[in-house]
């Protein structure tokens, strides 16, 4: 067989590599991905560290498609910790890159995949996921970095703001790769009545955030904006989701008496009918790739306040076209904006509708027949 044919082959028979399993919007799209590349006859292999039970997220949130092979390593030891998941997961994937022969495909971990590449002669994309402004901090990472992602046949990034990033830090050419997006799902889902009794029948300012409860989200920045803003003007806040700070955010809402006015419920698979009950969305992330649950709020034509984080926020918003902004940590600044913040004012039903047409524009729900294009490239 020609080199050609044997690439040929590859590139129909795809290693994902994603270690760990994590609820979020990485996840989902991930899943939507190689579902649809499976339902168009691509064989998949799916590496990861987490095994799918009854009882995980992978069951109860994502389903895989029947005739996608999940691989896990073949050892007792239970784990939380990402990198103990990589370690394990690298080996496995040296097995399989060994022994058959496939395009690789890193959501995760790509420092690893790119070595796992390079050991066996395999052709490699990855998906970076995290601006590079929040991990370059010296010229050595900067170095580093570049030097590894050179070595990928293919880097995917998912906004306009992100690939001028990785040209900026790295000077390397990447691939807008946009996130699976339903909005016509998102509506219908919307829809679901729900008795959700801290939003029903409440007139005033109900705020909503979701996401996971983590150091990247920053929860206490808008926890602290609310303590201020009960003080002057009734609000409830709404936050799903779970995570490492959970102890921590409860704690904050105990010690200055939030309980009444804020709800902690955990991470739900159809967060869109509680979403439709709100009148806002805050987002007070540190750090970002391209948030998937702007993008969902979007689609059901919610305002958006959200810090000007590296990457995504701004591009999604128009810049603040179609939404509000507000610097990292400025807990001060959001306070007064949700403090001002009137819900019929025009100003506002424009931007909404400024960020709804841009999701309209820019985001489907099948993003596998661009992918199909990007891997069939490779040379």
């Amino acid at each position: 067989m020609s080199l050609k044919g044997d690439l040929n082959n590859k590139k129909k028979n795809l290693i994902f590599f994603y270690p760990s399993l994590e609820i979020g919007g990485l996840t989902k799209n991930l899943f939507s991905l190689i579902n649809s590349l499976s339902r168009k006859n691509y064989n998949i292999t799916f590496i990861t560290f987490d095994k799918i039970s009854e009882n995980n997220v992978g069951s109860k949130l994502y389903k895989f498609d029947k005739n996608i092979k999940v691989v896990t390593p073949e050892i007792k030891i239970k784990s939380h910790k990402r990198y103990l998941k990589y370690f394990f997961c690298f080996f496995l994937l040296l097995k399989y890159l060994y022994n058959k022969k496939y395009l690789l495909v890193s959501f995760q971990s790509n420092v690893l995949a790119i070595l796992a590449a390079k050991l066996t002669n395999s052709k490699i994309v990855i998906r970076c996921n995290t601006a590079p402004s929040k991990y370059i901090t010296n010229l050595i990472k900067k170095i580093f970095f570049k030097v590894v992602y050179s070595q990928s046949n293919k880097i995917l990034v998912t906004s306009k703001d992100f690939k001028i990033e990785m040209k900026k830090y790295f000077n390397l050419n990447s691939i807008v790769h946009r996130q699976s997006l339903d909005i016509e799902g998102i509506k219908l889902k919307s829809k679901k009545k729900i008795n959700f009794n801290f939003f029903k029948n409440y007139r005033d300012l109900k705020i909503i955030n979701v996401g996971r409860l983590t150091y990247q989200k920053d929860i206490i920045t808008l926890l602290k904006s609310f303590s201020k803003l009960i003080k002057i003007r009734k609000a409830r806040l709404l936050l799903i989701g779970n995570g490492s700070e959970e102890n921590k955010i409860k704690i904050f809402v105990k010690k200055y008496k939030l309980s009444a006015h804020v709800k902690i419920i955990n991470f739900q698979n159809n967060p869109y009918n509680y979403i439709s009950l709100a009148d806002v969305k805050v987002l007070s992330s540190r750090f970002e790739g391209n948030p998937n649950i702007l993008l969902e709020i979007a689609c059901l034509k919610k305002l958006i306040i959200s810090t000007d984080c590296k990457v995504g926020p701004s591009e999604i918003l128009q810049r603040g076209k179609g939404g509000i902004l507000y610097n990292v940590g400025d807990f001060n600044s959001l306070y007064k904006i949700l403090k001002n913040l009137n819900l019929g004012d025009k100003v506002l039903k424009k931007k909404i509708d400024i960020t709804y047409k841009y999701v309209k524009s820019n985001f489907r729900k099948d993003i596998s027949k661009k992918f199909i294009k990007i891997i069939r490239d490779i040379k």
